[in-house]
C-alpha cells in the first residue's frame, strides 16, 4: 500500500520547469530606434519643462499685476474716501471768513454784545466740526516765522528782521495733506539805512591855484 501511494504522490506532482532561455540580444538597428525614442522623449520632457516654466512665469506675473492694481484702486479708494469732504469745506471758507471779520470788533452797546456771544458760540461749534473732520486752522501770530509753503505774503512793513509775521488778516485751512488756502499775511522787512554821502572837496582850476599862489608872494619878494 505504502509502494502505490508513493507512486500515486509522484504522478500528481507537476513535472519540473524547463529552464529558460537567455534572450537574444537585440539588433543593431532596434537599439538606435530605441535610442532616438529615448532622445526624442527627452526632447519632449525637456520642451514640457519650458512650457511649464513659461506658464508658471506668466502666472506670476499676471498675479504681481493684479494684485499692484488691487493695492492701486484700494489707494484710491481711500483717498476718494479721505477727501471726499473737500469740496464741501471749501465751500465753508467764506462763511468762517465772515464770522472773522464779524467778531473782530466788540460793540460796546449790550444787546449787540449778547449778539456777538451768539455768533462766537455758533463759531466755535463751526470750527469744532470742522477739527472733527480733520481741518486744521491755520493762524499765524505776530512774531512767526513765515512759512511761504503755509501763506501768502500780499504786502510787507518795516521791521527789526525779515520775514516775520506781522499781521494775519485771512486764516488759512488745510485738510490732512492739502493745502485748502494759504493764509494771509503781512511780513516784515527789514529796513535798511541809506549811507551818508560826505560832501565831496571841490577840485581847484589849476591856473587859478597858481594865480593864488601868485597873490601869496609878497611884493618885496618880486
Amino acid at each position: 500500500m505504502k509502494k502505490e501511494e508513493e507512486k500515486e504522490r509522484k504522478e500528481e506532482q507537476p513535472p519540473a520547469p524547463e529552464p529558460e532561455k537567455a534572450p537574444e540580444p537585440p539588433a543593431e538597428d532596434e537599439v538606435a530606434a530605441l535610442r532616438k525614442q529615448l532622445e526624442d522623449l527627452k526632447k519632449d520632457v525637456d520642451r514640457i519643462a519650458d512650457e511649464r516654466d513659461g506658464w508658471k512665469n506668466k502666472y506670476y506675473l499676471a498675479y504681481a499685476d493684479m494684485a499692484n492694481t488691487r493695492k492701486e484702486v484700494e489707494k484710491e479708494n481711500a483717498e476718494f474716501k479721505r477727501y471726499a469732504r473737500q469740496s464741501v469745506i471749501e465751500e465753508f471758507i467764506p462763511v468762517l471768513d465772515s464770522f472773522d471779520m464779524a467778531l473782530k470788533n466788540e460793540p460796546d452797546d449790550p444787546v449787540l454784545r449778547k449778539y456777538l456771544e451768539g455768533f462766537q458760540m455758533i463759531h466755535k461749534k463751526l470750527l469744532g466740526a470742522l477739527t472733527q473732520l480733520d481741518v486744521r486752522i491755520i493762524d499765524p501770530q505776530p512774531g512767526d516765522e513765515f512759512d511761504p509753503h503755509l501763506m501768502e505774503a500780499f504786502s510787507a512793513v518795516d521791521g527789526d528782521e525779515d520775514n516775520k509775521v506781522h499781521e494775519t488778516f485771512l486764516k488759512g485751512y488745510r485738510l490732512h495733506d492739502h493745502l485748502l488756502r494759504a493764509a494771509g499775511v503781512v511780513i516784515t522787512k527789514k529796513k535798511v539805512e541809506e549811507m551818508k554821502e560826505e560832501p565831496k572837496e571841490e577840485k581847484k582850476n589849476p591856473s587859478e591855484e597858481t594865480k593864488t599862489e601868485e597873490k601869496a608872494i609878497p611884493e618885496e619878494a618880486k
